[in-house]
């Protein structure tokens, strides 16, 4: 496998394990959200990392995919999940 498509799979590994355990956290916050009103305040950025790591992962698996296959748009699928990864690093960076 080249370079490119380990660091590739990499990145579609570690955003699918934080897709999987955030959307674990949604689920106890929806079980326990009758217990502790704080948890309510939480919810919304919860749901938008979520939301924002599952893209990662689809992009980044798409992106594998093609690099895999030696597809014509996998240079668009990376530059699609670079994109998403600097919008990550740029949501979350600090003020």
């Amino acid at each position: 496998m080249r370079p490119i498509a380990v660091l590739n799979a990499i990145v579609f590994g570690s955003a699918a394990a934080i897709t999987f355990g955030l959307l674990g956290v949604v689920v106890i916050f929806l079980v326990l959200k009758g217990s502790n009103p704080a948890m309510s305040n939480e919810f919304p950025a919860l749901l938008r990392s979520s939301a924002v790591f599952a893209v990662l992962a689809a992009v980044s698996g798409a992106s594998l995919f093609a690099l895999l296959k030696t597809l014509k748009w996998r240079w668009l699928a990376q530059a699609a999940m670079w994109a998403v990864v600097a919008g990550i690093a740029a949501l979350y960076w600090p003020d």
